[in-house]
């Protein structure tokens, strides 16, 4: 007896997967289809994700006070006052790593809207106490006009978000912005380069709309000039 062997084509098309990547199917006519490509990783995604963790609020601030404290007190005092900084920053971060434990908040940049009343409280409590150590060591007072008005813009920024969801990232570096060219002349443009990478990186993870970083950055500078100009 004799046997035919039936050979069934395979049907091989392209699709765009979700990320816009194109994907090889291979299936058998009426059958399942299955990629034979792994996905390939969004590079953006990985881009905006490590230029918000460097350019973080924390870093910005601490570039801006430190390059104010050594142009407005020496080397000496510019220790100095960066020490006691760098101290406030330390126990702001502090607290929200221990919300971030207790699971209290979602991250570390509290993304959740409704979740940064109370770590937004402890922020301004560590800008009084900043300002309050800043006048005990009699620092100059450019400093002291700085902190409070990266202060406020905080204050705001949070007032803000209870019904909006201004970025915080983006006010911290449009404050840099204003002040750094107030302060420090020439050298604050550094500050001006940096903030399209904030506002992009924001954007691309989709923690913020476009409006929203402009507006987060929009108070910032406007703080800045309000008090610095």
């Amino acid at each position: 007896m004799l046997h035919r062997e039936i050979i069934v084509p395979e049907e091989v098309s392209l699709h765009l997967s979700p990320q816009g990547h194109r994907t090889k199917m291979v299936g058998v006519r009426g059958g399942c289809k299955h990629s034979i490509l792994t996905t390939v990783t969004m590079r953006p995604e990985k881009l905006a994700r490590a230029l918000t963790n460097a350019l973080n609020p924390f870093v910005i601030f601490t570039a801006l006070f430190a390059l104010a404290a050594f142009a407005e007190a020496g080397a000496y005092g510019g220790v100095l006052y960066l020490a006691v900084e760098l101290i406030a920053a330390a126990a702001v971060a502090g607290y929200v790593l221990f919300m971030r434990r207790r699971s209290r908040v979602g991250d570390f940049w509290i993304s959740a809207r409704a979740e940064r009343l109370t770590p937004a409280v402890f922020l301004l409590a560590a800008f009084v106490a900043l300002l309050a150590a800043l006048v005990l060591l009699d620092a100059p007072q450019k400093l002291s006009l700085l902190t409070i008005s990266m202060g406020l813009a905080s204050a705001a920024v949070a007032g803000i978000t209870l019904l909006w969801k201004a970025s915080a990232h983006c006010t911290v570096a449009g404050h840099a912005v204003a002040a750094g060219l107030l302060l420090l002349g020439p050298i604050g443009l550094v500050f001006l380069l940096v903030m399209p990478l904030v506002l992009w990186s924001r954007v691309t993870l989709k923690a913020h709309t476009l409006p929203q970083t402009l507006a987060g950055a929009a108070v910032g500078a406007g703080f800045a000039v309000l008090f610095l100009l």
